[in-house]
């Protein structure tokens, strides 16, 4: 019985610098999966990021993505954008425009105008005013497509704004490898201290 608590107690006995290195080591482990996947809003969205997608005419994908992704009122977004042929590939030169509607009363609340786009590869800085319910509405003039080049190809994406409060897998794992390293670090000086 005495043995076993020698024993135990020489692999518990750390000192102050091995628990310094193991809890940097353990640290700089977990933060490198953490920060790569604080970058989840990707130029070219796709289903695979988490992306809205909407098929147009069997034709045309359109992707939608916003970042962050539970954005509320007064803060900087990103609304990104994707057309894709039916081949997966974004279109070169297309002209876009945007209209953000508040989904009730359906009131308008900022329209862009068209611009001219080399690839339909579209990021759009935005800041919504409330936290409501808006519908962003994509208008899309095609080059190559002569339907879509008279009249936009037309795709509305629903936008929730500040309606909850959830925190994101990414948000929530910044706050909680920090404090739980601290914690055990903190234990294992408590204990140490103790002996």
């Amino acid at each position: 019985m005495e043995a076993q608590g020698i024993e135990l107690n020489r692999i518990f006995c750390l000192d102050s610098q091995k628990i310094v290195r193991i809890l940097l080591i353990a640290l700089s482990v977990l933060s490198v999966p953490i920060v790569s996947l604080l970058h989840y809003a990707y130029a070219h969205s796709t289903v695979d990021s988490g992306a809205i997608v909407k098929t147009i005419d069997n034709k045309y994908q359109i992707a939608f993505q916003l970042y962050p992704k539970f954005a509320s009122a007064g803060q900087n977004a990103t609304l990104h954008f994707d057309i894709l042929d039916e081949n997966g590939s974004n279109l070169v030169g297309v002209y876009a425009a945007l209209v953000m509607k508040e989904k009730e009363p359906g009131t308008t609340v900022e329209q862009m105008p068209y611009r001219f786009y080399e690839s339909s590869d579209i990021s759009i800085p935005y800041k919504f005013h409330d936290n409501s319910d808006y519908v962003a509405t994509l208008l899309t003039r095609i080059m190559d497509d002569s339907k879509y080049l008279a009249t936009p190809l037309q795709v509305d994406f629903d936008i929730p704004v500040g309606q909850t409060i959830t925190i994101s897998p990414n948000e929530l794992l910044l706050m909680v490898v920090p404090f739980t390293s601290a914690l055990i670090g903190g234990i294992i000086f408590v204990l140490k201290k103790k002996k």
